[in-house]
């Protein structure tokens, strides 16, 4: 019956199902095409999403983006929901009004806090649960409840946190420029692109950029570009075997004082440590 949704790029389970296996502790990993939303309903929790942590002791929603490095803490006793989804499948079928804002709750990792927002907290643990009972059914597959359902949890989540209270949703278009901008983020970021000639690519002044990555990241788009390189340094560090100083250099640092620095200013320890600590773990 989980190949119904499996099948149309969406998945299900209880945060118990998942996890007990792996005694409530999942270590970093990353989905390359594949995002996901995580509620906790109750019980404590413990993610990671990239570069941020979060506890969380109740309530709380986890949006994790394709391609984000992350991992998670469990108690025995915590429950929720864990949904897996193509989102540009899903987003395929989704009313072209409801997109924007679902598209903009996936333009970051994120770990919010639901316990001072009850409402919202069980109108969506509400939804997550119908959409777990009716993945379960035979006839999942060629229903479209299942998508209709994500949809309503994701839409919900998308009023209560993809933009400040007060502004108006970013549109399609905006959002698109957005994701254009990561995409070549991704296809540049170690050739040392700079700001500038992003922004011709997308054909937009640098000014432009920097306004529409504020407005929809919270980050100039200096800071986006800096933030995937200290990111490719985190994973370099802890699964590739060369040394420090390798690392670096493979990264465009001939200078490795300099590679500290940076790695040091974005991630809070020098490189060494990081390595140390992951590693260690």
């Amino acid at each position: 019956m989980a190949t119904a949704g499996q099948l149309a790029g969406l998945h299900i389970e209880t945060i118990q199902s998942r996890s007990r296996k792996y005694l409530w502790k999942i270590g970093d990993h990353r989905h390359t095409r594949l995002s996901q939303c995580v509620m906790v309903t109750s019980g404590p929790a413990t993610v990671s999403l990239d570069e941020v942590r979060a506890d969380f002791g109740g309530a709380a929603v986890m949006i994790i983006p394709a391609g984000t490095v992350h991992s998670f803490k469990f108690g025995s006793d915590t429950q929720g929901l864990v949904l897996t989804l193509d989102l540009n499948h899903l987003l395929t079928l989704t009313m072209a009004a409801h997109r924007s804002p679902i598209e903009a709750l996936f333009s970051m990792p994120r770990a919010i806090d639901l316990r001072a927002d009850a409402r919202v907290a069980e109108r969506v643990r509400s939804l997550l649960e119908c959409l777990e009972e009716e993945f379960r059914q035979p006839d999942s597959a060629s229903a479209p409840t299942v998508t209709w359902l994500a949809c309503c949890a994701l839409w919900i989540l998308a009023l209560r946190v993809a933009v400040p209270a007060g502004d108006a949703y970013p549109s399609g278009h905006d959002v698109d420029r957005l994701r254009r901008f990561r995409l070549l983020i991704e296809s540049y970021y170690l050739k040392r692109w700079p700001v500038d000639r992003y922004a011709r690519r997308l054909a937009l002044s640098e000014t432009s950029l920097n306004r529409l990555c504020r407005r929809l990241a919270g980050r100039t788009a200096f800071a986006l570009v800096q933030q995937r390189l200290a990111l490719e340094a985190q994973r370099r560090l802890v699964y590739a075997a060369n040394s420090v100083r390798g690392v670096g250099s493979e990264l465009g640092f001939k200078d490795p004082a300099y590679f500290s620095r940076f790695f040091r200013r974005h991630c809070g320890v020098s490189p060494h440590e990081f390595r140390r600590r992951h590693r260690g773990g």
